[in-house]
């Protein structure tokens, strides 16, 4: 249906129309019609100029679209050729509507002035930084959308002159400091108010009457002693009330001893959310209450409230809060009392989602808390007895405690009252002896899928009970928790248990008798340094990593697990060698992914890797007694290995050739490896990374032109050859895309190296003192990407505007000199 809508659509519009559409070659110059009006495209991470050389015949474009990503939550970042800005678009003089939006564009030029038809500009989510006076010569201008622009830092002073302009989209701007008072609208920030000394400039600004004005920061300077008196400040801000038509506002560091009375009037009845941050000399809060839409509120760094009551919820107010959904207090030092009561009623906020209270130490005296519909709670360093004060938490699903003093175990009221509670997370609690009370029964906490404890410095156990767990657990993580030594006894009940994390638990010594769940998939243990054997029946598991447990010695009694897809050893130098009986039929195996990391005893594993026939991914790093690979070669499945720092590995397997699966090969710090196989590499290697390997022979000898998948290359280091090649040389396929080369001090020129590298899109050249002349410039207008770094000679020829390569450069939508985005300078 949506095929036959787009047809009909492009039926109806004729030949005023044009979309370059996803089957077209990036790349490639197409012929537009002279009669097009609208002119769309598919954006791609890459935009180079000569795709859209054919709009300069198309006088009467009216319409410059890139189309949306469609299916993607986070855009890639988008890179547009500098030419199209600077020699394209200002000459499509009939253009209404322009969008350049999502592109990593860091300004527009000056002669943007020429569209004066222009009524649509979309630059949201650019990082654009500055916008040229002159756009604001484009009087017909209507609509100017900067959301998203989270670089830019001011706008042009004269830009009030837009007279038509109907809407400014400036959210999200975090570094707009500057802005016409003419044109206010969407989100405004003021920074430094304690600057203010003529309050005649404070009514000026009339935000009263900015009906379209949606978000507020007002900030005034951090350093107490830069700031004007206090009653100065309360004038300031009762002047600066904005129209009632505000969805969002945010103050910080006022220093008012009170707020102005229109926060908290329910007259603002669009105000959604709030943010009060370092109000430090306040001591009682508005009444929010009373705000009928407000959703969001966010509190903190109010160090002279001691109390919260009725002042807060409103008087005469029906409901409280009816519609707030989230609410977060952050350091409030000395907040000791919490009346959840106004006139007489208990408050039980109706609509919150989610409760978030950090820093509340001194929070003792508290009325019981009922939030019916609260779906996340999280404590971070408050009284423990807030903890005892939650009732009713009967729809929480999230619970996470952490650095609550004193506190030994979970209260037994609380978590009899977790019955839909699904994840459970103790944190830096150091007195932390067990996460339940004793003896308490956990058949209540039926909907607990994952229980994660972490830097509690004394837990010795999960619980005091035979039951330890509850049944239903699927997710058990435990870190940094240094007097852990064993797990329950009733571990192997947990018939839903798919995942166990042990880390850093230095006194973790052994697994239950009964060994482990027979559901569990995962297990995964790391620097436990007392451990000295695996549990037994592991025979199920899908994923098994175990680093650095310099006591591990033995593996568990039976077989090694037939559907296991991800094995890791790392750092388990005392480990045995695995026995021949723990592979009863290498060919039943479902091993996918194999990493073996500093482990003496990988011998016998590595004999029967032939037979791994689901063997897709092999890393071997630090394998120091590795010198030869076994005479039946790897297994035909594979289509990455990389191997690192083996210094005693003197050749690659024999048969690699014949291993036509593998596209990925990947060799470093190898420096005793001499040479690749006589029978040449696998013929359909698409990615080859050679680093530091100085024995190889010449490059000229590797026969990489033959490789006709090849299309990623990258070579660090050792190979002088690279810098005495002849005209006649040809050592890369034309099939490769991006090249990278670092470390070769004496290469001065890469012309013939990569002369016949047509389809090259990205390189990559980095610590080449030397180097100092590219590629043709044929070559370097087909390029994406471009990356120069460490390589003072090359860098003086690509200066921007002065460099005599940077006409051959300046076509190329990305490049990269020494880590900075060489767009990030003024256009010309």
């Amino acid at each position: 249906m949506h095929d036959l809508i787009n047809d009909l659509a492009q039926f109806v519009a004729g030949g005023t129309c044009y979309r370059l559409d996803e089957k077209m070659d990036t790349n490639q110059e197409y012929r537009v019609p002279e009669k097009t009006r609208h002119g769309s495209f598919l954006r791609h991470e890459y935009e180079l100029f000569r795709k859209f050389r054919a709009f300069y015949q198309v006088q009467g474009l009216r319409t410059f679209l890139p189309m949306p990503v469609q299916n993607s939550l986070v855009w890639p970042p988008f890179y547009l050729s500098n030419r199209i800005l600077v020699e394209l678009v200002p000459k499509l003089h009939s253009l209404r509507v322009l969008s350049l939006s999502g592109y990593s564009i860091t300004e527009l030029p000056s002669s943007i002035c020429n569209l004066i038809h222009l009524r649509y500009l979309n630059l949201s989510g650019t990082s654009i930084i500055t916008l040229p006076d002159s756009l604001s010569d484009l009087f017909h201008l209507q609509t100017l959308s900067l959301r998203n622009c989270r670089f830019i830092s001011k706008l042009p002073p004269t830009l009030g002159n837009l007279s038509n302009l109907r809407h400014l989209d400036n959210s999200n701007t975090d570094q707009l400091k500057d802005m016409p008072v003419e044109i206010v609208a969407g989100t405004l920030a003021i920074f430094e108010l304690q600057n203010v000394t003529d309050i005649e400039d404070v009514k000026e600004a009339s935000l009263i009457s900015k009906e379209e004005l949606d978000e507020l920061q007002l900030t005034w300077g951090s350093d107490i002693n830069t700031s004007q008196n206090r009653i100065s400040e309360e004038e300031v801000i009762d002047l600066l009330q904005p129209h009632d038509n505000l969805k969002n506002l945010k103050l910080e560091f006022y220093r008012g001893s009170k707020f102005p009375s229109w926060i908290g009037d329910p007259a603002f009845r669009k105000l959604s959310s709030i943010s009060f941050s370092n109000c430090s000399e306040c001591t009682s809060l508005p009444p929010l209450g009373q705000l009928p839409e407000l959703k969001h509120l966010r509190i903190g760094g109010m160090p002279k409230v001691e109390s919260i009551g009725t002042e807060f919820y409103g008087r005469g107010v029906v409901v409280p809060f009816a519609k707030l959904e989230t609410l977060r207090f952050d350091n409030m030092p000395k907040w000791e009392k919490w009346t959840a009561f106004a006139d007489g009623v208990q408050i039980n906020f109706p609509h919150l989602h989610q409760l978030a209270m950090f820093r509340c130490g001194k929070l003792t005296n508290i009325s019981p808390l009922s939030f019916p519909s609260l779906r996340e709670l999280d404590l971070e360093k408050c009284n423990k007895v807030l903890l005892e004060r939650f009732s009713s938490l009967d729809s929480l699903n999230y619970l996470k405690v952490e650095g609550i003093a004193g506190l030994s175990h979970l209260p037994t009221e609380l978590t009899q009252s977790l019955a839909a509670l699904e994840v459970l997370e103790c944190c830096n609690c150091d007195e932390l002896l067990s996460v339940w009370p004793n003896e308490i029964p956990l058949e209540h906490l039926a909907h607990l899928r994952r229980l994660v404890v972490a830097d509690c410095s004394q837990l010795v156990s999960l619980g005091q009970g035979e039951q330890q767990l509850p049944c239903n657990l699927e997710v058990l993580e435990l870190f940094s928790c240094p007097n852990f030594a064993s797990l329950p006894n009733d571990l192997s009940n947990l018939r839903s248990l798919r995942e166990l994390i042990i880390k850093n638990c230095i006194k973790f010594i052994s697994f239950p008798e009964n060994g482990i769940p027979p559901m569990l998939k995962r297990l995964e243990i790391l620097s436990c340094n007392a451990l000295e054997s695996l549990p037994s029946n592991i025979s199920d598991l899908e994923r098994l990593e175990i680093k650095d447990c310099s006591s591990l010695k033995s593996w568990s009694t039976g077989n090694f697990p037939i559907a296991l897809k991800k094995f890791a050893i790392k750092n388990c130098t005392q480990l045995d060698p695995v026995s021949e009986t723990m592979f009863p039929n290498n060919s039943s195996m479902l091993l996918e992914d194999l990493c073996l990391c500093n482990w003496m005893n990988f011998s016998n594993l590595l004999q029967r890797l032939n037979g791994f026939s689901h063997l897709v991914e092999l890393y071997l790093s630090s394998c120091y007694g590795l010198k030869h690979f076994p005479e039946q070669g790897l297994p035909p499945s594979l289509r990455a290995l990389s191997i690192e720092d083996c210094a005693s590995l003197k050749s690659l397997p024999k048969k690699i050739r014949a291993m036509k699966s593998l596209v990925s090969l990947e060799i470093r710090s190898c420096p005793r490896l001499d040479n690749f196989p006589k029978h040449g590499l696998p013929p359909n290697l698409s990615s080859l990374r050679i680093w530091d390997s100085k024995k190889f022979k010449p490059l000229t000898e590797w026969g990489l032109h033959r490789l006709t998948s090849l299309r990623e290359f990258s070579i660090c280091g050792g190979f002088k050859e690279l810098e005495l090649l002849s005209d006649d040389d040809c050592l890369f396929p034309p099939s490769l895309i991006k090249f990278s080369i670092a470390r070769f001090p004496g290469l001065t020129s890469l012309c013939k190296v990569l002369e016949n590298l047509t389809s090259l899109r990205d390189l990559s050249i980095m610590n080449c003192a030397n180097l100092n002349v590219l590629p043709s410039e044929g070559l370097l207008e087909n390029l994406w990407h471009l990356e120069i770094s460490d390589c003072p000679l090359l860098r003086q020829r690509c200066l921007r505007d002065r460099g005599d390569y940077w006409p051959k450069i300046a076509g190329i939508p990305c490049v990269e000199i020494d880590g900075t985005y060489v767009y990030r300078q003024s256009l010309a």
